[in-house]
C-alpha cells in the first residue's frame, strides 16, 4: 500500500507526526509539506493521511483548501486524519468537524489526537510573546507516542 502524508505544520509538531507515522506504517509513504507542494498528485497512492495543527480552533487555510479541491479523489481512497493541538482532547471531535467536511470525516479509517508541543524557535516575536503569556504557570502540553501508534494501527487494520 502507498500512503501520501500530507500535513501543514507552524510550529514543527504536524511534521514531526508525520515522520513518525511514516516510519511506522508498513507500506511505501510520501511525506507532503502542504506548503510547499500545493497540488500534490494523489494518483498514485492508495491511502492519504492528513495532518494539522490547531490554532484559535482553526487548521491551516492550505489544508482547508487541498481537502475540498480533492475531496471526490479522497473519498477513493484510503484516509486517516490527525491534528496536533495544545487544547486537550475534549475538543478534538469539535475541531474536526469544524474544520473538514462531513463526508471526508465519515470515509477517515482512523483520525488521531496528537496532542501538541510549543516550538518557540519556530514563531515570531508576537506569536512567542502571546504564548508565554498564556501559557504562564500551566502544564505545557505534549506529543502523546501511544496515540500515534493508535493511529497507525486503526489505519493499517
Amino acid at each position: 500500500m502507498k500512503t501520501a502524508i500530507i500535513y501543514a505544520t507552524r510550529s514543527g509538531t504536524a511534521e514531526k507526526c508525520s515522520a513518525k507515522i511514516s516510519e511506522m506504517l508498513s507500506g511505501e509513504s510520501t511525506v507532503v509539506n502542504i506548503k510547499k507542494v500545493s497540488s500534490p498528485d494523489l494518483s498514485g497512492y492508495d491511502s492519504v493521511i492528513v495532518g494539522a495543527s490547531i490554532r484559535i480552533g482553526k487548521v491551516q487555510k492550505e489544508i482547508s483548501e487541498f481537502v475540498q479541491k480533492n475531496l471526490e479523489t479522497l473519498k477513493a481512497k484510503r484516509l486517516g486524519v490527525f491534528l496536533c493541538m495544545g487544547a486537550g482532547e475534549e475538543n478534538f471531535n469539535e475541531y474536526l468537524s469544524q474544520n473538514f467536511p462531513k463526508e471526508f470525516l465519515d470515509k477517515c479509517k482512523s483520525k488521531g489526537f496528537f496532542g501538541g508541543e510549543f516550538n518557540l524557535e519556530r514563531l515570531g516575536f508576537l506569536s512567542k510573546m502571546m504564548l508565554k503569556a498564556a501559557s504562564k504557570g500551566k502544564p505545557q502540553p505534549h506529543i502523546i507516542p501511544g496515540n500515534i501508534d493508535r493511529f497507525v494501527k486503526d489505519f493499517e487494520d
